[in-house]
């Protein structure tokens, strides 16, 4: 133990002494949780959206006023359709709704009143997503219209043949910030601690220092433990602050309790810091290891963990992926904290995962790591 701690009081000394390692321990990982918590969302709101209404009459006034909403917002006026595609072109508009001028003529002597819809499709999912605004609200308009000439007409309107009540359960807001925003907790735990680590032995072998070691009696597991234990510590507290800016920042609820994350967290951290020290166990370079371990850790880290798409929507190849890497099981952790207020035994196999991915992981750092030249 007296190794150990003095290897981590060393590394200690080193951290507080480098002006810059201390604002990539403590700075970056808030800046990184800040841009990113700002930055992404899924939610497709407050559209740029423009109306050209040749029939200009009270229906068709009442039909432009329920695009108007969170969804769409009238950004500028449009006179024809020649304008409206040069717009969409240059990105200014988003959709064009068209009305013609027979629109509220064909309404009243019961024909089909067509209408125009123009979407910019050089972003599918966001041109999907306004289709179907589109479809409930035109949906709801005829809804409407039928209603009021059954009234018009004195009959009773029938009731709907079929009827569905949609209940939203965890994220009863529907809003994207409510799961990505607690889900980049496991992002920027994964980047941040990993590259710490992944300098401080290429470090060593950079500047020379590693001959101290090699000329000492420390053994490798007692070499790698003093290194884990202070990059370990400084992780649990940007854990901390960076749960605090979800709460105070973001105002995001934890529907659970950290008592129930802090345990997965403990170990989802051991995992990362134990994954840089395994890359800088076989890098010479502190560029070299943080390069290596941003392409190791970022990429998998977005498209595999579950933070944008479903593990359940990947492909096969996908899943096997997903599995893995353990931040989809971290991830899912969070998820389960902040929306379903599930307990630590309903994560029992996830934690289990993770437990297993930390002894393996640390062992290879532990095996990998040579105490000799080369």
């Amino acid at each position: 133990m007296r190794r150990i701690r003095a290897i981590a009081v060393k590394e200690f000394r080193e951290i507080i002494r480098n002006r810059l390692f201390l604002v990539l321990a403590f700075v970056v990982p808030f800046i990184m949780f800040t841009v990113f918590g700002y930055g992404i969302s899924l939610d497709i709101e407050n559209m740029p959206f423009s109306i050209i209404d040749y029939d200009r009459t009270e229906l068709s006034r009442d039909l432009g006023e329920r695009f108007t909403g969170r969804y769409f917002v009238l950004d500028r006026t449009v006179t024809n359709e020649r304008e409206a595609v040069t717009l969409l072109r240059k990105g200014l508009l988003r959709a064009v709704l068209i009305i013609p001028p027979d629109f509220s003529r064909n309404l009243r002597r019961g024909a089909t009143a067509l209408l125009s819809l123009l979407i910019d499709g050089g972003y599918p999912y966001t041109a999907i997503t306004v289709k179907g605004y589109a479809d409930a609200i035109i949906g709801k308009a005829n809804n409407d219209l039928i209603r009021e000439q059954f009234i018009q007409k004195g009959i009773s309107p029938p009731p709907a043949p079929v009827d569905i009540r949609i209940r939203y359960l965890f994220n009863e807001s529907l809003r994207s910030s409510f799961a990505l925003v607690p889900g980049l907790i496991a992002i920027v735990l994964l980047v941040n601690p990993a590259v710490l680590t992944a300098i401080a032995i290429a470090r060593e072998k950079e500047f020379g220092t590693i001959y101290n070691i090699y000329s000492t009696p420390v053994r490798k597991i007692e070499f790698i433990l003093g290194k884990i234990i202070p990059y370990l510590l400084i992780s649990t507290v940007n854990f901390f602050i960076i749960v605090m800016t979800v709460r105070i920042l973001f105002h995001i609820p934890m529907k659970g309790s950290i008592l129930t994350l802090l345990p997965a967290a403990l170990i989802y951290l051991l995992i990362n810091v134990s994954f840089g020290l395994l890359i800088s166990s076989v890098t010479r370079t502190v560029v070299s290891a943080q390069i290596i371990t941003l392409i190791i850790t970022v990429i998998p880290a977005f498209l595999y963990s579950g933070l944008l798409i479903p593990v359940a929507n990947l492909g096969r190849e996908g899943k096997i992926m997903a599995h893995l890497y353990p931040t989809m099981y971290f991830m899912d952790f969070i998820h389960g904290v902040y929306l379903k207020n599930l307990s630590l035994l309903d994560m029992t196999l996830p934690l289990m995962i993770l437990g297993g991915y930390a002894v393996l992981v640390f062992f290879a750092a532990t095996l990998t790591f040579r105490k000799r030249e080369g």
